[in-house]
């Protein structure tokens, strides 16, 4: 048996790649248009739920791939339906929401922007501009650690909040300079204590060498306190309003 697995909608006039490859045991996409919408869709069988992390970058794949290209509005992984149900349940009862929503996204795609301190200089700055920090830690580099565990704990308190307060810091800076290429951002929360940025950016196609040049120029800004990395474009993960 097999289902209908629903990766994102489109216009109904928008044409996927020749090459595009998805779930199951063939990987071939179409659609199924309804209106002036159209559900990215492939066959899945039914003899395994989907989760794993191989689903999810075959998801990611080809909302990525159809978004370099044309506006989509990526569903949430896993989306699986049965065929009926893409045009009576989903297509059919918020075809309006979806052309506005699609509308708003024409011509725009999605940025990720994720940076990570490099410790040593970034620990010196915090260690140079902080007496506290400076003192403890002179004071435990020729004790031995049993008789300097809750200084050694303190210390590490203090470089973690400092850490913390610099980061949100230069994390919300770094947005600041490139939100004007941007049509919005979206700054979310780091998932590690030396992550300075994972911030995402949706932008005007026309406009992505100016956003990519702005980045370049910041990431020399920061060479050897940061590690920038930029994805994209990217389908709008980011930029999907809740109906």
């Amino acid at each position: 048996m097999s289902a209908t697995y629903v990766y994102g909608l489109v216009g109904a006039d928008a044409e996927l790649p020749d090459d595009l490859k998805g779930l199951g045991p063939s990987g071939r996409v179409s659609t199924i248009a309804h209106g002036k919408v159209a559900a990215i869709v492939s066959d899945v069988p039914t003899e395994r739920p989907l989760g794993i992390r191989d689903d999810l970058l075959a998801h990611e794949a080809v909302v990525d791939t159809v978004a370099a290209t044309t506006a989509v509005l990526p569903m949430r992984f896993p989306a699986v339906v049965e065929e009926d149900g893409v045009v009576e349940e989903l297509l059919g009862p918020h075809h309006d929401h979806f052309v506005a929503v699609l509308g708003e996204l024409e011509g725009r795609v999605q940025f990720t922007l994720k940076g990570r301190y490099e410790q040593e200089p970034v620990l010196r700055e915090l260690v140079d501009a902080d007496p506290e920090i400076r003192a403890l830690q002179e004071k435990v580099r020729d004790l031995p650690e049993d008789a300097s565990y809750y200084d050694r704990v303190r210390l590490g308190e203090l470089v973690v909040e400092a850490l913390q307060e610099r980061r949100d810091a230069e994390g919300a800076q770094m947005v600041r300079r490139l939100e004007p290429f941007a049509v919005r951002a979206v700054a979310n929360p780091p998932g590690q204590p030396d992550d300075v940025v994972n911030a995402a950016f949706l932008v005007e196609r026309e406009r992505v060498p100016e956003f990519e040049g702005a980045v370049e120029d910041l990431g020399r800004d920061l060479v050897d306190r940061v590690r920038l990395r930029l994805l994209g474009p990217l389908a709008p993960y980011d930029f999907v309003p809740e109906e």
